[in-house]
């Protein structure tokens, strides 16, 4: 959904949807009287006999030719003042997005001072709907067969943001295309992990980031098997040996001028498609397991973003790409390996094999000296049991460093919660037969991952991970995602990068 912005005293014509909002027992804004009060008048006798009343997500549709805004408008409940948020209005917004999907029309207006209160200012509210309304229109259906009305109906919708306040007008413009940037960046993860695995493997996975670097003017290095081999990486060759397909490791960087300011690395878990091996997984759900490379669609995406927004920053992103297959000569439990920084592991759990590949990904930040990391997989269940899809769960050795990823979730909506990395942990995953065990013992799995993780973070590097197991894909659709992937991270790793100094 394209989103224009537009002023009460700019000259329009009528659109095909009018959109405006009503607090709970709250009054309509006086510049809805001025623009249109015609629907003014019959809005608030509607109000006034009880039909509608403004709670939270409440709807009521109008139609009057004569109407000057639009023939048709949409009421939406904003609820009380008092409970609403930037969260809120994202919410809402989703509702008006979905509303306007299912109406075959063209150019939709919305008066944004109605959604406005002392909690959100309109320099804060013009990006955030821009973003929203991209995110909640996205869908994923490349593969379904249309008829001729329904390509008809997929024509391009328009959003028209209306606001009555001339001042701030460049600020305004800006927003609106740092939102668009972040908004289809996401969407460029969707649709990377929601692409079936017999189309993204390793090598499809890895051209993906070669042609967005190349489009973007960024550095990129795509490591191969005889690559890998020659380095080591024993994780990554480990995980990926029973696949027909060769592994990979993705290195992208930006912004090589400003290393002198110091390099940032992010490491995103890119397993195409994840059976377990020969630790098997249920079927129930194992189709899911596409999105298994979320951490790494989220890695390359967010370089892209970075180049766009052109930060002043030096980043390295880096992920190692594998498919986890139990054909051919797979990895067996039991399997001793020696990683990339020396260290041995046995692989007491095949399906244990994110924090393999990550491994090595970690330790060869090394070179680059960081200031920071940070890593982004779909790591463990235990994870998505503890927080459902509600919140990413934060593990590190640096509690700065995690403040500073906390409070970038706070503001993109993509929460993060911290889990301890206490050394008691530690024990879980010693080998009897080797350095380390691949998994630890039946509880606390996300933070034995993430112990085991740290056994490869460079010596005295502020690290933080992060395990988006729960947060990764969408189960049944939300008010700002369809069912599938979230391309969670975009926005948060975007939000951090922005603000580091």
């Amino acid at each position: 959904m394209e989103t224009i912005l537009m002023f009460s005293a700019d000259k329009r014509t009528p659109a095909d949807l009018f959109i405006t909002g009503l607090f709970q027992n709250g009054r309509f804004v006086k510049e809805l009287k001025l623009l249109d009060p015609v629907f003014a008048k019959d809005a608030e006798s509607v109000v006034q006999k009880g039909r509608l009343i403004g709670k939270f997500e409440e709807t009521l549709s109008f139609y009057h030719s004569g109407y000057q805004e639009a023939p048709e408008v949409l009421l939406l409940g904003l609820g009380d003042r008092k409970s609403y948020s930037a969260a809120r209005f994202r919410q809402i917004i989703g509702v008006a997005v979905k509303a306007v999907k299912g109406r075959k029309i063209n150019r939709v207006r919305i008066l944004l001072d109605s959604f406005l209160d002392g909690k959100l200012r309109l320099q804060e509210a013009v990006p955030l709907l821009t973003e929203t309304a991209c995110l909640a229109s996205y869908e994923f259906d490349k593969y379904k067969k249309k008829d001729k009305d329904e390509e008809k109906a997929g024509k391009k919708k328009t959003l028209e943001i209306l606001v009555t306040k001339k001042q701030g007008r460049e600020t305004l413009y800006k927003g609106i295309e740092r939102a668009r940037i972040i908004a289809n960046a996401t969407v460029f993860a969707r649709n990377l992990i929601n692409e079936p695995g017999n189309v993204i493997n390793p090598q499809t996975l890895a051209a993906a980031a070669r042609q967005l670097a190349l489009s973007k003017k960024i550095h990129c290095k795509i490591f191969g098997l005889a690559d890998l081999k020659k380095l080591k990486m024993n994780g990554i060759l480990a995980v990926n040996q029973g696949s027909v397909t060769p592994p990979a490791l993705i290195v992208l960087e930006y912004g090589n001028r400003f290393k002198g300011k110091g390099t940032i690395c992010l490491v995103g878990k890119g397993v195409t498609f994840d059976t377990g091996g020969i630790s098997i997984k249920p079927s129930k759900d194992m189709e899911v397991m596409k999105s298994d490379m979320s951490g790494a669609a989220a890695v390359i995406s967010v370089l892209g973003v970075i180049a766009d927004l052109r930060l002043p920053l030096h980043v390295v992103g880096l992920a190692p790409a594998v498919e986890n297959m139990a054909a051919q000569n797979p990895q067996r439990p039991g399997d001793i390996i020696r990683m990339l920084n020396g260290k041995t592991v046995e692989v007491r759990n095949t399906d244990a094999e994110g924090r393999l590949i990550l491994a090595d990904a970690l330790a060869y930040t090394e070179r680059y000296r960081p200031k920071a990391i940070i890593d982004i997989a779909t790591l463990t269940g235990s994870c998505a049991a503890t927080f459902g899809d509600k919140a990413i769960g934060m593990l590190g050795t640096s509690e700065r460093l995690m403040a500073r990823v906390k409070r970038a979730g706070e503001e993109t909506g993509e929460r993060c919660w911290q889990l301890p990395l206490w050394e008691d942990y530690a024990k879980s995953i010693k080998g009897d037969h080797s350095d380390l065990s691949n998994i630890g013992g039946p509880y606390a799995g996300t933070i034995t991952a993430a112990i085991f993780l740290k056994e490869f973070v460079p010596d005295n590097i502020p690290w933080v991970h992060l395990d988006i197991a729960g947060t990764a894909w969408c189960d049944k659709s939300r008010f700002d995602c369809v069912k599938g992937a979230t391309g969670v991270g975009v926005r948060l790793l975007t939000r951090f990068l922005s603000d580091w100094k």
